[in-house]
């Protein structure tokens, strides 16, 4: 394909058109979508020419759409919070059949699947889209769906693990992260069922992998726990206190951290002797899991901490560093984000 006809030339093209007249950018734009209605990239221009139809449309206009997607949106949340509602009556089977009717209903529509030149993710704050671009390096448009679909497929996956359909589960869960590879919460529910089964192997796998995404203390307690797990499941109860122990380094108010050590001196008819700093190390190494947080999500976060302070931008830079230090409980770190705090008061 020439140059001239490859998406961007077309849309620059398409854009260098439009005029201060909403109604004769109107009956333009409709002119555009139909003369590269068969164009390669034919979806891609209507998407686009529907986004220049707004930004170029009054305010009044603007308001009366964005209303209109509101009400789209509205109707599955209200969804959504019947299916929580029902979860909350312990109606499990009621709220499995209103969740597999909204994703029915959801995957028909299926609106905001990507194309050529964009892709559609949802992300719950800003790290994640951050760390998204890192790992993933997308060469498309990121844009952010406007439909809840990560926590529509985190409740259809968790009703499914609770009516024990442990693959389709799966198969719900992957979907959810689709939209949102980095969510926490699905990707260890989606751990879990692999602990469910019994496989251990595949379980202890996937939790290493989830040290990548990991970027709250709490979450890298959570994946220790899981470690922890594993190494009880093996009968390696020195291995498990360690890992148990380390845990609590990260959330020490962990009451099943706390209860799965007593197990294990319980079961061994006392506290097992504690692996120290080196021999945690080199079970950290056998089994290719980090001590602490990975370090390309500490890279993220320490530099993008200091990227928006010496753009002056405190409010993200404060962000970044309270990740910074809640994930590395350093002195320095947590001295660095006070000190900001103090300039911007």
């Amino acid at each position: 394909m020439s140059e001239d006809l490859q998406f961007d030339v077309v849309m620059r093209n398409i854009a260098a058109g439009l005029t201060d007249d909403p109604q004769e950018n109107f009956r333009y734009l409709m002119e555009q979508c139909q003369k590269y209605k068969d164009h390669e990239f034919g979806s891609e221009i209507l998407r686009a020419c529907g986004r220049l139809l707004y930004e170029s449309a009054p305010e009044e206009k603007k308001t009366e759409i964005d209303k209109l997607s509101q009400n789209f949106v509205q109707g599955t949340e209200a969804a959504l919070d019947e299916i929580r509602f029902n979860i909350y009556k312990k109606d499990f089977k009621k709220a499995l059949k209103l969740a597999e009717d909204l994703v029915k209903g959801e995957e028909e529509v299926d609106q905001f699947k990507d194309d050529k030149v964009s892709e559609y993710r949802l992300f719950d704050e800003l790290f994640e889209e951050v760390l998204y671009r890192f790992r993933y390096e997308p060469t498309k448009d990121l844009r952010q769906s406007p439909i809840p679909y990560t926590e529509m497929y985190a409740l259809y996956g968790s009703l499914l693990v609770e009516a024990r359909r442990l693959e389709e589960a799966r198969v719900a869960l992957q979907k959810g992260l689709r939209w949102n590879p980095i969510h926490f919460d699905l990707t260890i529910e989606y751990i879990e069922t692999f602990k469910m089964e019994g496989r251990l192997e595949e379980f202890l796998a996937k939790t290493v992998d989830a040290f990548k995404i990991a970027f709250r203390s709490k979450d890298l307690a959570r994946l220790y726990r899981n470690l922890g797990y594993y190494f009880v499941e093996k009968k390696m109860f020195r291995e498990a206190t360690g890992l148990y122990l380390l845990s609590l380094t990260f959330d020490n108010e962990s009451k099943q951290a706390q209860s799965e050590l007593f197990f294990i001196s319980h079961e061994c008819g006392e506290q097992p002797t504690t692996p120290d700093e080196d021999e945690l190390r080199e079970i950290a190494q056998k089994y290719n899991f980090p001590i602490g947080p990975d370090k390309d999500v500490l890279g993220v976060a320490c530099a993008h901490g200091k990227h928006f302070l010496e753009q002056n931008n405190y409010e993200l830079s404060e962000y970044f560093l309270e990740i910074l230090a809640d994930l590395t409980k350093d002195e320095e770190a947590q001295t660095a984000l006070d000190a900001l705090r103090a300039r911007k008061e």
